[in-house]
This record gives structure tokens, C-alpha cells and sequence, in this order.
């Protein structure tokens, strides 16, 4: 037998709350149940629920595989009166034969930021196992239920200063008083949780009912329900009762099918569950036999299946089902609206996936199985200044809108257009919003009425490995969360009154608006990692105010690439050290030399050689301690200085002359580098003797960069 589980909410993603489930949407537990936490497979998520139906994730939350485990078939450790610390015998004789095994103490609560939901008939005993994080006293965690979505007047009281410790397998029960919707999060902090037994007070007689997993064999789907017949104990008398069951959703009968073995379910279904007193104990059912009043049960049959994998390989998409005989679906526009029967497709740009697969289940049904999207981009990465500007819109007053508003005219944009290549950017969900009226004030550039409105809107683009690109946003004047926020008192910014943009999950700005008016300028730099980098412009979650008028995206020039030198024979850099390193003609060498502490006065010197006493400066000078130079010279001034007829030099390179304690601290090659002096500073050229970069004295009149006090600066 080949058992795959699939999760209802193992790959559940909700694009919004549009399509999240409510508390309307919850079962009621009317009858006993068992959740088994670890066996969710992925925290179900805000909005959705779980369990049959039985539970809802108000509000989404996290999970551990590190806070122990508790098995329901072994009666624990004792506690200092002989009695079980937490799996009782009792426990174990009624759960253990289902639950054994260990199941972790998996899905966190964590006081109103783990919420969930369930609703209970009067008098259900709740049985809970946790895991504490050992805390005890007042600060012990356990659950908190409340009637209140925000846990405020909770059915059970908080722990006292007698409270045990909440250590891994810990057991909490709760009796409810009433009907209703009850939220479970925890007193003071974490708490993680393995099961959540349900014990409802049930009719005498009721059926236990138990929905197995869904189990692939021989080319189907199917789950199986068993069912246990239960005594109907009345005035400490114990009778024994036969169940009857339906499949199509109707109450049993006297004249329904007797249940004697599992039924296999191969389509979503309820089968229904109802005793009668077996008043002969044969285990038939005769027309002597009465209807057990209120003992009935059911068990909801559903299938849910995960999605297909998006894969993407470039512009080639391929839809990747894990299950036998699945028939994949996609669109390129994000809905299921359009989808057709394919696997595979090369896009001409880039597009919303939209993916799901239809599995069908012999001659009983076909399932669909959950939907799944994914980007997939096709852009050319940016190479020259590129820009999104909004080239047309007309701000008109929204009539519906204006209608309920408190605050005069609601204004929205027609005819909203943007300057946006494809092939360039990809953009997703784009809406407007107007600045008019009374907002006019805030318009940039001034007149402007129409802007991308950051709420949904996406735009993505791409940088090569290796590239930068400078990024400019130009917002709205108001795009903050309150621009009307009152100063601080001492006088810092305000931060309802700060700008952001967000991209890739990274927030760019942060100007207080009023502080600094200039403020909705944000700049910033951009750089692709290996394999060139996708950069999304999205909300910024602080603030539902970012309005853009244009997004200017301009390439940096490439630096130029830098290898460190190693002078060798001494204080020589030969000719031939340049070329290996890959030296062309029109790079750079640059020097950088500092004198060493200690000196009143060095000196240094750069030049071709032959020996001591044929040395040719290029440039030298002496100066005091904790003076710096950084000299640059393109490799071809290096080779005509250190000369190229054999016999001119005993070595084809540079010496550099060391007076007292003056030290190079590092030679440089720039590959691709210019001859422009990297820091140049404009002096009054009679401020010292003037030197050429050849080392050769000129006049005040020279034009040009020279050397004056031992500093590079441009003569004009």
C-alpha cells in the first residue's frame, strides 16, 4: 500500500483577505475530537482553517520541532503522590491505541499573536498537552481561552504563584459553560502544543467516528471511516448499542446499512452515524431495537491535494505535478480565468503564472487540487537610464466615494497611464490615485494629478551580475502615513511624517516631510549579485500614503578593477612585474606613500635607474612626519621613464628612493583606469615651486596638473 498525505493546508497562500475563511465558516464540535498538531504538516496560516473545519487561524503564527514530545499510550513519570504527572491511565486506555507514538509539541501560541478559533457545545472538556518553555508560578504558559478575539474576560483563570511548571507534555483541561465561539492563545508568552482533544458531552450511546488519511492504492484516492459502537450507560446501567450509516448526507434509519467494517470514501462526502439500543446484544439490529436519542455522529470526507510546482528556466515554464495522471493548467495572467490543459510554455515576456492540476479518481470523481502563482521574468537587464513616469490620468471626483466621506471630495484617476517598456520592467496590479483639490499642494511636479499608488502595485526589474544602477524616486509631497502629525517635542522627525519606498523587502528614505520638504526625493544605490539580481518595487507597510511620480534608474560606469603590486629587487617595480600582472599601456599605476611616525622629515622619490649614482626622478620631494602622496601614471609614462634600449638600465622599471623613514605602503594597477587624477584640488600656483609630472620645474603659467608642495592639484 502506498500512503501519500496531502495536507489541506501543507501549501495553502492567500493573496488577500478576500479569500480567507471567517469564524462563520467554522464547524461546530459537537462531537469528540482529536487534533494532532504535528500532523498539520505547515501552520496553517491567517484566515484558513484546519482540522476538519473544526479549527480557524485567526491570526497565523509559528511552529517548533524543539519542545519535546508526548506519547498518549504510556502512562508518564510519577508524581510525588504516585499519581501520573501527565499521561494518566485513563488517558491511555482511551487514546492510546489511536495517538501512540510521539508527536511534538509543534504549533505555537503565543499570547494574542497566535490566536485560534473553534466552536464548542456547552460543557466540552478541553484536554490540551503543551510544552511551557518551563515556565512556573505566575509566569507559567497555558493556554488562554476567551469568548473575545482579543482574549480579554478568559474563561480560565491565570496561573498563580502555586502553579506547576509547564514542562514538555505538561496537560491542561478547560470545561466550558456554554455554547459558542471560543479563541485559544496562551497566558505570558509561548506556548507550543501537540494535541487538542475534544471531549464533548455527548448523547449516551454516541458512535466514535474517525476519519483516517488519505491514502493512494491500485490508481485511487481514498480515505477510510471507522466507527466504534459505545454502550449507552443510563441510570448506571450499561447498554449495548448497533450503528447504521448513511453515505449521501441523509439521517440514518432503522433501515440503513448496519456498519460492520471501514467504508471507503473515494469522493468528498458525509457519512452519517446513528445507534440503537441492542437490546438482545447480538449485535443485529431487530425491530425490537430503539433509537438511541441524540446518538448520532459523522464523519466529513474531503480530499485536498497541493499544487504543482512552478519551474522556470529563463522564459521556459514547466508545470510539475507530484501526483500520478495529473493534468496540469496554467494562464499567464495570475487567475484561473483563461487557464488551459498545459505542462509547458516559453513566454515572449514576463507573466504571472497561474497553476493547478485536475486528478481524476476513476469513475468516481475529479479532483482539482490547490492553485499556486509564481513570477517568471523575462527582461532585458538595465544597461542606460531608464525611467517610469506617469505620462497620463485625470483626476475626476469619485461620486460613490464622496458620498460617505468626511472630509469633502474623494478624487480617483481616469485614463492612468505609465511609461514602461516590458522588456524593461514588469509590472503587476498598477492602480492610480489622484492629487486634486485640496491636495493639489502636494502635487510633484507641480500640476501633476495622477500617481503610481504603492498599495499592490509591483514593478520589477533587472540588474546584471556585477552592475550597479543609482535609483531616484520622486514621491508625492504627502507620501507618509500623517503629514499632519504633531512635532515632536524635541524637535526630532516624526515618524508618521517619514518617506519610504520599499524594494525587495529593503526600505529606502525615511525623510520627515515637514522637517524636510525636499525629502520626497529618495536615492539610492543598486548592484546584481551572481547571476544578475530581480529588484521589485512594492508597498512599504509602514504607510498606505506612497504615491510615485517617476522612478529614474541610471547605470554606474563600471569601476575599474584593481590588482595590488609587489615591488621586488628591493624598491624596484619592474616593467616585466606590470606585464604579468596584465598591465596594458593606457592602465594606471598609482602609488601610495606615507612617511612613518618618528620622522621630522622624510623624503621620497620615483624614477627610472641604472644605479646609485643613475637615478632620473620623475618626481621627489621631502616633507614631515604623517604626510601622505598618492601619485598615479598610466604604464606607458612608466616604460618611457624607466627606458627600453638594452644597456640604458640595469632593470626595465621604477625604483623608489627611501629617505630616513618614508615607506610605500602600496603600488596599485588599475585595470581600464583613465589618466584623470582621482582628487584634484585648485591652488594658487604661487603657493610653492611647480613641478610637471615629469618632475621637471615650470612656471606659474604652466596649465595643467602639476605638482605644488608635494600635493597633485590643476593649475588654471
Amino acid at each position: 500500500m502506498k500512503k501519500l498525505f496531502t495536507l489541506a493546508i501543507a501549501l495553502l497562500g492567500f493573496a488577500g483577505v478576500a479569500n480567507a475563511a471567517t469564524v462563520d465558516d467554522l464547524e461546530v464540535l459537537k462531537h469528540s475530537y482529536v487534533l494532532v498538531c504535528d500532523d498539520l504538516g505547515a501552520r496553517p496560516g491567517k484566515g484558513v482553517l484546519f482540522g476538519a473545519n473544526h479549527f480557524l487561524d485567526v491570526t497565523g503564527g509559528s511552529t517548533a520541532t524543539n519542545k519535546g514530545s508526548v506519547d498518549l499510550s504510556v502512562v508518564d513519570a510519577l508524581a510525588e503522590d504516585g499519581s501520573p504527572l501527565y499521561v494518566t491511565q485513563d488517558i491511555v486506555d482511551k487514546y492510546g491505541a489511536d495517538y501512540a507514538g510521539p508527536h511534538l509539541n509543534w504549533l505555537r501560541l503565543k499570547n494574542t499573536q497566535d490566536v485560534i478559533a473553534m466552536k464548542l457545545t456547552a460543557q466540552t472538556k478541553l484536554i490540551v498537552f503543551l510544552h511551557g518553555n518551563n515556565k512556573k508560578g505566575t509566569e507559567a504558559r497555558i493556554p488562554r481561552l476567551s469568548k473575545n478575539a482579543d482574549l480579554s474576560d478568559p474563561v480560565n483563570a491565570a496561573p498563580d504563584a502555586d502553579h506547576p511548571t509547564t514542562v514538555a507534555g505538561y496537560r491542561w483541561e478547560c470545561t466550558v459553560p456554554d455554547d459558542g465561539l471560543y479563541y485559544m492563545g496562551s497566558y505570558n508568552g509561548d506556548t507550543f502544543v501537540s494535541f487538542i482533544i475534544v471531549e464533548a458531552k455527548e448523547a449516551p450511546g454516541t458512535p466514535t467516528v474517525k476519519l483516517g488519511e488519505q491514502t493512494y492504492e491500485d490508481g485511487l484516492w481514498f480515505r477510510e471511516v471507522t466507527c466504534k459502537a459505545n454502550p449507552a450507560v443510563e441510570g448506571g446501567e450499561s447498554l449495548p448499542t448497533v450503528v447504521t450509516y448513511t453515505t449521501d448526507g441523509t439521517a440514518p434509519t432503522a433501515k440503513s446499512p448496519l456498519y460492520t467494517t471501514p467504508i471507503k470514501c473515494y469522493q468528498d462526502m458525509t457519512v452519517k452515524f446513528q445507534a440503537f439500543y441492542d437490546f438482545d446484544e447480538n449485535g443485529k439490529l431487530d425491530a425490537d431495537d430503539e433509537i438511541a436519542d441524540g446518538a448520532d455522529n459523522e464523519a466529513n470526507v474531503s480530499f485536498s491535494f497541493n499544487a504543482p510546482e512552478i519551474e522556470s528556466e529563463g522564459a521556459n515554464v514547466t508545470i510539475v505535478s507530484p501526483y500520478e495522471n495529473a493534468r496540469n493548467f496554467l494562464s499567464l495572467d495570475g487567475t484561473e480565468s483563461g487557464a488551459e490543459e498545459l505542462s509547458q510554455v516559453t513566454l515572449d515576456e514576463s507573466a504571472t503564472i497561474y497553476a493547478y492540476s485536475m486528478i481524476d479518481n476513476g469513475d468516481y470523481t475529479t479532483f482539482k487540487t490547490k492553485s499556486t502563482t509564481k513570477d517568471v521574468y523575462v527582461l532585458n537587464p538595465i544597461k542606460e537610464k531608464k525611467t517610469i513616469a506617469v505620462t497620463a490620468g485625470t483626476a475626476v471626483v469619485d461620486e460613490e466615494a464622496t458620498a460617505t466621506s468626511t472630509t469633502g471630495e474623494v478624487y480617483k484617476v481616469e485614463g492612468g497611464e505609465i511609461s514602461a517598456d516590458k522588456k524593461d520592467f514588469f509590472v503587476k496590479n498598477l492602480t492610480f490615485k489622484a492629487l486634486a483639490g485640496n491636495d493639489a499642494q502636494y502635487q510633484v511636479p507641480a500640476g501633476q494629478e495622477a500617481y503610481i499608488q504603492m498599495s499592490n502595485t509591483n514593478i520589477s526589474f533587472l540588474v546584471a551580475e556585477g552592475d550597479s544602477v543609482n535609483v531616484k524616486v520622486v514621491c508625492s509631497k504627502n507620501s507618509c502615513k500623517n503629514l499632519n502629525a504633531d512635532d515632536a517635542e524635541d524637535g526630532s522627525a516624526v515618524n508618521d511624517r517619514k518617506c519610504f519606498v520599499n524594494v525587495s523587502g529593503t526600505n529606502y528614505g525615511g525623510e520627515d516631510l515637514k522637517l524636510n520638504p525636499e525629502g520626497n526625493v529618495i536615492e539610492f544605490g543598486l548592484k546584481g549579485a551572481e547571476g544578475g539580481s530581480i529588484f521589485t518595487f512594492q508597498k512599504y507597510s509602514g504607510t498606505g500614503n506612497i504615491m510615485i511620480s517617476s522612478i529614474e534608474i541610471t547605470p554606474v560606469a563600471a569601476q575599474a578593477a584593481e590588482t595590488e603590486l609587489t615591488l621586488t629587487e628591493g624598491h624596484t617595480l619592474l616593467v616585466a612585474d606590470i606585464e604579468a600582472a596584465g598591465g596594458t599601456d593606457a592602465d594606471i599605476i598609482r602609488f601610495d606613500i606615507v612617511n612613518q611616525a618618528g620622522a621630522s622629515r622624510n623624503g621620497w622619490g620615483i624614477g627610472g635607474f641604472a644605479n646609485s649614482d643613475n637615478w632620473t626622478p620623475i618626481v621627489e620631494w621631502t616633507g614631515v612626519e604623517g604626510d601622505a602622496w598618492s601619485y598615479e601614471y598610466t604604464v606607458a609614462q612608466i616604460k618611457q621613464t624607466a627606458g627600453t634600449e638594452p644597456g640604458q638600465y640595469h632593470g626595465i622599471g621604477i625604483t623608489i628612493n627611501i629617505y630616513n623613514d618614508c615607506k610605500v605602503a602600496k603600488v596599485t594597477l588599475v585595470k581600464g583606469g583613465d589618466t584623470a587624477v582621482k582628487t584634484i584640488k585648485t591652488v594658487n600656483a604661487a603657493d610653492g615651486v611647480i613641478y610637471n609630472l615629469a618632475g621637471q620645474k615650470v612656471s606659474a603659467d604652466y596649465k595643467g596638473v602639476v605638482i605644488i608642495n608635494g600635493k597633485k592639484v590643476l593649475n588654471k
